[in-house]
């Protein structure tokens, strides 16, 4: 039996790897043969070809060399860890149903409408009715807009098996499709923290914080630089996205293995990431969580859902989490084995088809 994973590992984003990779190593223990869905559509966001001028051609151009860096630490880790599929452009797609015995799309916002690029890929037209799967899929938000709800009904209504990653996300396909669906975790939750350590080189001995944001956020940023001086220690710090107020190499110099080492090492972390609360959690550090603000506010539930899985009440953004050595692994183990029996049960499906 052969499954074939389709995700945003091509997306030069830490957690998006991270996942196809816990996911790809998940199946492989189940005893579940599989690769990684390659296509021609890239997951990052292209320079739009605008011409500049002056000081905004300067920035942009500094700009595409630091993402050239970038995007090969990221290829660097996806050609070392991820066993991919030979790349299928759009039309040849259906010629995969002869190949794989079922297909998984998710996890990851791969449902998120919003983000600029989605393809309806990522809903699997191209396969065989019987063979679609989602697994820990999101929405990216509590709700959607309401001309894509009819659309994204057609494109769910045939899946085979139905799980999402936000409880938002069963209430939404219940409501477009009257269909149930499992709610299962991020698959960087599956793995143990042993198996994470397996990626990591050894760690700084200098103890320091670390401030993770995916989008720039002035007011975490402060806290961070707050605590870092009270505490003295040292404040590291990296961004998902380009931000000059910390530096170039917080964008550009730091690949995915030495991202984890950092969250791994720290003595606490500030961030607005999901994968960088999962991780945090994960290696029992104590963790400052700020929501997104503006047009990504829509992605908070997601790291609230998280929270309240692990047993805390409520979602602050000037509280540190913190669970005593142990905690969080016994709290995320019901989830845990309930997310693995569904991916045996979709095994088990397939077996039969």
């Amino acid at each position: 039996m052969k499954a074939a994973i389709l995700t945003f590992h091509l997306a030069d984003n830490y957690g998006a790897v991270l996942q196809a990779y816990a996911l790809q190593k998940t199946l492989l223990k189940l005893g579940v043969d599989n690769e990684i869905l390659t296509t021609d559509f890239s997951d990052n966001v292209k320079d739009s070809g605008k011409s500049y001028s002056g000081a905004a051609a300067v920035l942009r151009n500094r700009i595409l060399k630091e993402n050239e860096k970038r995007h090969e630490l990221f290829e660097e880790f996806r050609s070392t860890y991820l066993r991919c599929s030979v790349k299928y452009s759009d039309p040849e797609l259906g010629s995969a149903n002869r190949i794989y015995d079922y297909f998984i799309t998710g996890s990851d916002q791969v449902w998120n409408l919003r983000i600029p690029g989605t393809s309806g890929r990522y809903f699997l037209p191209f396969a065989d009715a019987k063979k679609r799967v989602s697994y820990a899929a999101s929405f990216g938000s509590e709700d959607l807009p309401e001309k894509s709800r009819d659309w994204c009904a057609d494109q769910l209504r045939d899946f085979a098996r139905l799980s999402v990653r936000e409880k938002s996300g069963q209430e939404l396909i219940s409501k477009m499709t009257g269909r149930e669906s499992s709610v299962t975790l991020d698959p960087v939750l599956l793995p143990g923290r042993s198996e994470w350590d397996a990626l990591i080189s050894a760690e700084d001995d200098d103890p320091y914080y670390l401030l993770y944001m995916i989008s720039y956020d002035g007011e975490l940023a402060a806290k961070a630089k707050q605590a870092a001086l009270r505490d003295g220690v040292e404040l590291k710090t990296v961004c998902g996205t380009f931000a000059p107020q910390c530096g170039f190499d917080s964008w550009s110099g730091v690949g995915v293995n030495d991202w984890l080492r950092l969250i791994a090492g720290s003595q606490g972390v500030f961030t607005n990431s999901f994968h960088g609360t999962a991780f945090s959690l994960i290696y029992e550090h104590k963790v400052m969580i700020s929501g997104l603000k503006g047009a990504l506010f829509g992605r908070n539930g997601r790291i609230r859902e998280l929270i309240e899985t692990v047993g805390f009440d409520h979602f602050s953004e000037d509280t540190f989490y913190f669970l005593p050595p142990g905690v969080f692994e016994k709290r995320i183990l019901p989830a845990k084995e309930r997310s693995l029996q569904y991916l045996r049960e979709v095994k088990d499906y397939a077996e039969h088809l």
